[in-house]
């Protein structure tokens, strides 16, 4: 990037990233140009294509400056890929359709052909032969439960009764674990689909952390993410959001207001002043351990965060779950006032009568 523009470009990053708390700026189009300089510059270094996954989950803020760069990003060989489930189209129904250079490719099942040669690939170093037929039979073409099929094949063996969903497959091997690593894998699915080394082993409470991250890793549950957010610790996450999500169905609901609240306390008392970067992520972890007494100020402080990145529709929605879990009066009337100027403030915003 050059020189006369990294500083301030540095700066704006870093407050879009919720990592300036204490920054501000008057306009979100000096955010979103940071953003598309960034890329730009990237491009220029080498030719780089930029994937965003999962924008069914996205923020609408987050939305809109993946639009902003797909129109606005156009001297620099950059590729933007923005995968999706179907049912974003539910709630935006013109998705990419304003864009003057973009593509929508559709994802059909595997062809029974295709799913079979995957399977293959899958299986080949079990070693013995399988029922390729009946794995691709069985996955409907859905590649993420092909992968899992053939892994629990691989793990257990073939039987009469194979999964019959994706959901299935997956807490099948969880079950068939080594007692540390499964006990490992349910306490990283409380901590969330991102977690650190040092966390679990707090929450964990197992003799040898690393050997059972070892094996979650061999067996393609979860990757070592090569940075991490949290500075001396080891980051990692789970393959898939399914993954985590059948694992953290499988703890018990004691079990897991006892982990969400270890986590909280880890944070807290380990992270210092680093833990601010993670409220909307240390509120969380309080509500679902049972305390919003503990959550709300967290809440709150995510709020402003967001507000200073200018991602409105995230303010409104932290300033409703505070709202949700106050029991005060005073506060309650507080955290209305604020979620109503919010709301006012992003309708403005999107006539283009406030800011931007």
């Amino acid at each position: 990037m050059p020189e006369a523009e990294a500083q301030e470009t540095v700066r704006h990053l870093a407050l879009l990233l919720g990592l300036a708390p204490e920054d501000d700026v008057p306009q979100v189009l000096l955010l979103y140009f940071a953003a598309r300089r960034f890329v730009e510059c990237v491009g220029h270094v080498q030719p780089t294509v930029f994937v965003f996954e999962d924008i069914h989950w996205a923020q609408s803020s987050e939305i809109a400056l993946l639009e902003y760069l797909a129109q606005h990003v156009r001297d620099s060989p950059v590729m933007i890929v923005a995968a999706a489930r179907p049912e974003l189209l539910d709630s935006r129904p013109t998705w990419g359709s304003g864009l003057v250079a973009q593509t929508t490719v559709l994802l059909d099942p595997l062809a029974p052909a295709d799913a079979g040669a995957l399977a293959a690939q899958l299986l080949q170093s079990g070693g013995g032969s399988f029922d390729l037929t009946r794995l691709v039979d069985v996955s409907g073409g859905n590649p993420l439960f092909l992968e899992e099929l053939a892994a629990s094949v691989l793990e257990l063996g073939e039987s009469d009764e194979l999964p019959v969903t994706v959901r299935e497959a997956i807490a099948a091997r969880i079950d068939a674990m080594p007692p540390d690593a499964r006990g490992a894998v349910l306490a990283a699915a409380i901590i969330g689909k991102t977690f650190w080394r040092g966390i679990l082993g707090a929450v964990a409470r197992i003799d040898n952390i690393d050997e059972a991250l070892g094996i979650l890793e061999a067996r393609d549950l979860i990757r070592r993410d090569p940075a991490s957010q949290v500075a001396g610790d080891t980051q990692f996450t789970f393959k898939h959001m399914l993954i985590r999500e059948v694992a953290y169905a499988t703890v018990p609901r004691a079990s897991r207001r006892e982990g969400h609240a270890a986590v909280a306390r880890y944070a807290e008392e380990k992270l210092g002043d680093a833990s601010e970067t993670l409220s909307a992520i240390l509120a969380y972890h309080w509500r679902e351990a049972g305390e919003p007494e503990r959550a709300i100020p967290y809440l709150l402080y995510a709020a402003d965060s967001a507000r200073r990145g200018w991602a409105k529709g995230a303010v409104v929605d932290l300033y409703s779950r505070a709202l949700e879990l106050a029991e005060d009066d005073a506060l309650r009337r507080r955290i209305r006032f604020q979620r109503v100027w919010r709301a006012l403030s992003r309708r403005l915003f999107a006539r283009g009568l406030l800011g931007g």
